[in-house]
């Protein structure tokens, strides 16, 4: 019982079903940056099916994908950038959704035939 105490108190839920840290204003533009990428991903990769894990490797990728583009931002304004750093943050965001997206493809259906498989059903059925 105290974990699901300190849980609600460290995590609350925006309108959206968006998980945010309790001490975090989500009205900031960085707050709905992150919950905006946190939709995406999560809609992109099989929305309301996904697991409590899946939506905490989402949220780590969507704070990657923020300081990724925090990156992007001063390399525009002409600041020097970590470079190596840089590439850690990229190269640690693409594992994740990689490895999100490898979870998403297991659990689609199989897939049925294909609209020229079933043209073709059509067309023999039409010449008999």
């Amino acid at each position: 019982m105290l974990a699901t105490a300190n849980k609600q108190r460290r995590i609350r839920r925006t309108s959206s079903g968006v998980e945010l840290p309790r001490t975090a204003d989500g009205r900031t533009v960085a707050a709905k940056r992150f919950r905006h990428l946190v939709e995406q991903f999560a809609n992109e990769l099989g929305g309301d099916e996904l697991s409590g894990a899946d939506r905490s490797r989402i949220r780590q990728a969507a704070c990657l994908q923020m300081e990724e583009e925090g990156f992007q931002e001063a390399v525009v304004r002409g600041e020097a950038v970590d470079v190596d750093g840089a590439v850690r943050v990229s190269s640690e965001k693409r594992r994740i959704l990689s490895r999100l997206k490898a979870t998403a493809d297991r659990r689609k259906p199989a897939d049925g035939p294909s609209l020229d498989d079933l043209f073709a059903v059509d067309a023999e059925a039409g010449a008999e």
